[in-house]
Protein backbone atom coordinates (compact mmCIF):
# COMPACT_ATOMS: atom_id res chain seq x y z
CA UNK A 1 0.00 0.00 0.00
CA UNK A 2 1.33 3.71 -0.79
CA UNK A 3 1.42 6.07 1.94
CA UNK A 4 -0.79 9.60 2.40
CA UNK A 5 2.96 11.57 2.23
CA UNK A 6 4.14 9.38 -1.02
CA UNK A 7 0.67 10.04 -2.84
CA UNK A 8 1.14 13.77 -1.45
CA UNK A 9 4.43 14.38 -2.54
CA UNK A 10 3.53 12.96 -5.74
CA UNK A 11 0.51 14.62 -6.39
CA UNK A 12 2.59 17.61 -5.42
CA UNK A 13 5.38 17.09 -8.06
CA UNK A 14 3.01 16.43 -10.87
CA UNK A 15 0.84 19.44 -9.75
CA UNK A 16 4.27 21.47 -10.13
CA UNK A 17 5.11 19.71 -13.54
CA UNK A 18 1.68 20.40 -14.89
CA UNK A 19 1.23 24.23 -13.95
CA UNK A 20 4.60 25.19 -15.69
CA UNK A 21 4.04 23.25 -18.33
CA UNK A 22 0.55 25.48 -18.54
CA UNK A 23 2.37 28.13 -17.77
CA UNK A 24 5.29 27.57 -19.90
CA UNK A 25 7.72 28.37 -17.13
CA UNK A 26 10.60 25.48 -15.99
CA UNK A 27 8.85 23.78 -12.50
CA UNK A 28 12.22 24.25 -10.96
CA UNK A 29 10.89 27.88 -10.40
CA UNK A 30 8.01 26.38 -8.55
CA UNK A 31 7.46 24.53 -5.42
CA UNK A 32 4.70 23.67 -2.68
CA UNK A 33 4.61 27.14 -1.39
CA UNK A 34 4.62 29.15 -4.79
CA UNK A 35 1.90 31.40 -4.50
CA UNK A 36 -0.29 31.58 -7.89
CA UNK A 37 -1.13 35.57 -7.36
CA UNK A 38 2.00 36.91 -5.64
CA UNK A 39 4.59 34.70 -6.96
CA UNK A 40 3.42 33.82 -10.49
CA UNK A 41 1.30 37.19 -10.81
CA UNK A 42 -1.80 35.23 -12.11
CA UNK A 43 -5.01 37.59 -12.47
CA UNK A 44 -8.13 35.25 -11.83
CA UNK A 45 -8.85 34.62 -15.60
CA UNK A 46 -5.21 33.35 -15.15
CA UNK A 47 -5.61 31.33 -12.35
CA UNK A 48 -8.90 29.61 -13.06
CA UNK A 49 -7.76 28.60 -16.74
CA UNK A 50 -4.51 27.01 -14.67
CA UNK A 51 -7.06 25.03 -12.41
CA UNK A 52 -9.67 23.91 -15.01
CA UNK A 53 -6.42 22.29 -16.56
CA UNK A 54 -5.39 20.58 -13.54
CA UNK A 55 -9.07 18.95 -13.31
CA UNK A 56 -8.82 17.83 -16.69
CA UNK A 57 -5.30 16.23 -16.01
CA UNK A 58 -6.32 14.77 -12.45
CA UNK A 59 -9.73 13.71 -13.60
CA UNK A 60 -11.33 15.82 -10.74
CA UNK A 61 -13.91 18.38 -10.12
CA UNK A 62 -13.84 21.16 -8.20
CA UNK A 63 -16.68 23.60 -6.33
CA UNK A 64 -16.15 27.39 -6.70
CA UNK A 65 -15.83 27.85 -3.06
CA UNK A 66 -12.87 25.37 -3.39
CA UNK A 67 -11.03 27.13 -6.33
CA UNK A 68 -11.61 30.43 -4.69
CA UNK A 69 -9.35 29.07 -1.34
CA UNK A 70 -6.73 28.38 -3.51
CA UNK A 71 -3.95 29.86 -3.26
CA UNK A 72 -0.65 28.04 -3.42
CA UNK A 73 0.21 24.80 -5.62
CA UNK A 74 -0.18 23.23 -2.21
CA UNK A 75 -3.66 24.07 -1.92
CA UNK A 76 -4.03 23.17 -5.68
CA UNK A 77 -2.44 19.69 -4.78
CA UNK A 78 -4.07 18.83 -1.22
CA UNK A 79 -7.72 19.53 -3.26
CA UNK A 80 -6.45 17.03 -5.92
CA UNK A 81 -5.47 14.65 -3.47
CA UNK A 82 -9.01 14.76 -1.40
CA UNK A 83 -10.90 14.34 -4.76
CA UNK A 84 -8.67 11.63 -5.78
CA UNK A 85 -9.45 9.94 -2.96
CA UNK A 86 -13.01 9.85 -2.35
Amino acid sequence: MVSNTTFQTSTEDRVIEAVAWELNIPATMLNPYTDLTEDLYLDTLDKDLVIAQLERNFNVVLSLEEVAQIETIRDMSHLIQTHAVS
